[in-house]
């Protein structure tokens, strides 16, 4: 294995590889750039087999256009996203009229020359690169958010100017951390050689998952790893000596993990967003669809209906809408969240957006994701105990009269001695981003004017992206929430479904029937085990389809430590496709959200 010598990749290899059998060496680090070649020249001379290597996508591709001879191909990436990025003492946005020098490595300075025309793009050391910067030997320097960055925030005492690559001037540099594979190893006439790199990568993520999970035993791992294959910490200066250091740069690669997650598992590579990034690094040069990756080794089942990358596209189209509306107006499109209490379902929201997301798209950290994407967000929380009527609605009123706030989010539900319909009724419907007054809009005739519920909007939208059509169809919506259940039977009738509502309250008989005659069940009661998956029926006589289950209902399980939707029991063997739990609706709500902001601030500049 040729890596770039990232250590917790190399823990989660060493303490995982054993438990399926697989026998694991790890050859000399290699100069950058050079591991598809070290990995061919490897496999050529031991044939029988397998050599793996990882690299990112911008240095892979180019790679193997160059040549050819190389035929190495990307099977799963452990980064969903490129870390790189310019760290500088300064805000280069403000300039001086003067070129800056950014300290770039060798590999990667046509790249950064292309991505910032307006400076000057200079090899440098990588060893020394955050002592040059401080020295001012450079003005900038490419960096990894996970390592440089936190590193130069403790050797300042202060935040670094961080301008990501990813984005910047259009560029888009794909999957870090690729890990790819000799061609020949992933033919069908090489089936022992596939069923290795599977395994291989089996292991890989599920060590990710456990580092998600418990960063500090990674943490230890990563400690255990280091002394057993007597690696130091490249001898550079952008490795921080503390254990706090060594936790936040885990915690943040983890972060970057997480968004390789869809549907059942991590590591899995787009082939849309494979494809995207190589028509932006081959700068227009005609590549096959798919060039240079395999996306039949890792993937999801085929009927499962996974939510990640439809959440990550409906988040990059959220922030382009907000940087083009600060751009025009000189400001952010803002939110305001009122929240009075504490909401049950908040309860291990830490521990959800640990394990599940990131902060920068994430329903529990709407502040963080707004940063990350262009809004500006602010949480009002107010005591449940204490806190009248009269008082929540002084609170909206006040917000209101801020012409600057574009979108008001009244979380629900509110204490039971408040007076929720009032409360409701002062948001006014042009910055009702919530969707509180959808369907009352609906029903007067402003189909244009209001804003969808944001988790029923996630709901469509997933349904969208799979065509899976309900015209014509028996449809069960399980749960009868206003802010939920019951908008998803409106926009389920709406799509031309015939659409019957059932709760948590009714008989198992009763249930069991109903969900036994449906083609579409959504389930969106949040009450754990509530349908049983043994109800579904697989095949239907007459059209003879098969259902279609979508789990909106989450809750979260401290005991087991995970989230469990409304359906117990193997969903996918029965369900026809079916959305899972995690990563299906969930993802979608944050998106939904600002997506819903952004709209409502152009709205209002009308």
């Amino acid at each position: 294995l040729f890596t770039a010598m990232h250590t917790i990749i190399i823990s989660t290899l060493i303490i995982h590889l054993s438990s399926k059998g697989i026998d694991i060496s790890f050859l000399p680090i290699c100069p950058v750039g050079t591991e598809q070649a070290h990995v061919r020249k490897h496999q050529n001379a031991n044939p029988s087999g397998v050599t793996l290597g990882t690299v990112e996508q911008n240095i892979f591709i180019p790679n193997l256009v160059a040549d050819p001879s190389l035929k190495t191909t990307a099977v799963a990436a452990m980064f969903g996203q490129s870390p790189l990025c310019i760290a500088s003492l300064k805000d280069p946005t403000l300039g001086d009229g003067l070129k800056m020098k950014i300290g770039t490595h060798e590999d990667t300075v046509e790249i950064m020359q292309r991505i910032f025309p307006e400076h000057t793009v200079v090899a440098s050391p990588r060893a020394s690169k955050n002592t040059d910067l401080v020295n001012g030997t450079v003005g900038a320097i490419q960096a990894y958010t996970t390592t440089e960055v936190p590193a130069l925030r403790r050797q300042l005492g202060d935040e670094p100017f961080v301008t990501p690559m990813e984005g910047h001037n259009g560029a888009k540099l794909g999957y870090s951390q690729v890990i790819f594979a000799p061609h020949e190893c992933l033919q069908e006439d090489h089936l022992d050689q596939k069923l290795a790199v599977q395994k291989f990568l089996e292991a890989t993520f599920e060590g990710y998952n456990n580092a998600v999970r418990d960063p500090h035993e990674a943490v230890r791992m990563v400690n255990e790893a280091k002394k057993m294959l007597n690696l130091d910490d490249e001898n550079n200066d952008h490795w921080y000596p503390s254990a706090e250091f060594d936790v936040e740069m885990l915690a943040k690669c983890n972060d970057y993990v997480k968004r390789t997650f869809q549907g059942d598992r991590y590591g899995v590579i787009d082939a849309k967003r494979w494809n995207n990034a190589n028509a932006w690094l081959l700068e227009g040069s005609s590549a096959s669809e798919n060039f240079g990756l395999d996306a039949t080794v890792w993937h999801p089942p085929p009927n499962l209906l996974a939510g990640n990358e439809l959440s990550r596209n409906m988040m990059e189209e959220a922030r382009a809408s907000a940087l083009s509306f600060k751009e025009k107006h000189g400001r952010k499109p803002s939110l305001a969240v009122v929240t009075v209490g504490e909401l049950k379902r908040y309860q291990h929201g830490d521990r959800r957006l640990q394990i599940y997301s990131n902060p920068a798209s994430s329903w529990f950290s709407k502040t963080s994701t707004g940063d990350a994407n262009g809004f500006d967000v602010t949480e009002i929380h107010l005591d449940g105990a204490s806190t009248t009527t009269e008082e929540l609605l002084d609170k909206i009123h006040h917000v209101r009269d801020d012409l600057n706030v574009d979108g008001i989010q009244l979380m629900w539900p509110l204490p039971d001695h408040i007076d929720s319909v009032k409360a409701f009724s002062a948001i006014d419907v042009e910055r009702d981003v919530d969707g509180i007054h959808y369907i009352g809009q609906l029903e007067i005739g402003n189909k244009d004017g209001a804003y969808p519920p944001v988790t029923p909007a996630a709901t469509i939208a997933l349904m969208d992206e799979y065509n899976i059509d309900v015209e014509d169809k028996r449809v069960l919506v399980i749960g009868r929430s206003p802010i939920v259940g019951s908008p998803i039977a409106h926009m389920m009738r709406e799509k031309g479904g015939a659409v019957t509502v059932a709760h948590s309250k009714i008989s198992d008989e009763t249930l069991m029937k109903l969900v036994g005659d449906a083609e579409v069940v959504v389930c969106c009661a949040g009450v754990p085990g509530l349908v049983k998956a043994e109800w579904i029926t697989e095949t239907h006589e007459g059209s003879g389809s098969g259902t279609v289950v979508i789990n909106v209902g989450t809750t979260f399980d401290p005991v087991i430590d995970s989230l469990v939707s409304d359906v117990v029991g193997d969903i996918g063997k029965f369900a026809v496709k079916y959305s899972p739990v995690p990563g299906g609706i969930g993802p979608i709500s944050a998106p939904a959200l600002f997506r819903n902001v952004a709209k409502a601030a152009w709205d209002r500049m009308k």
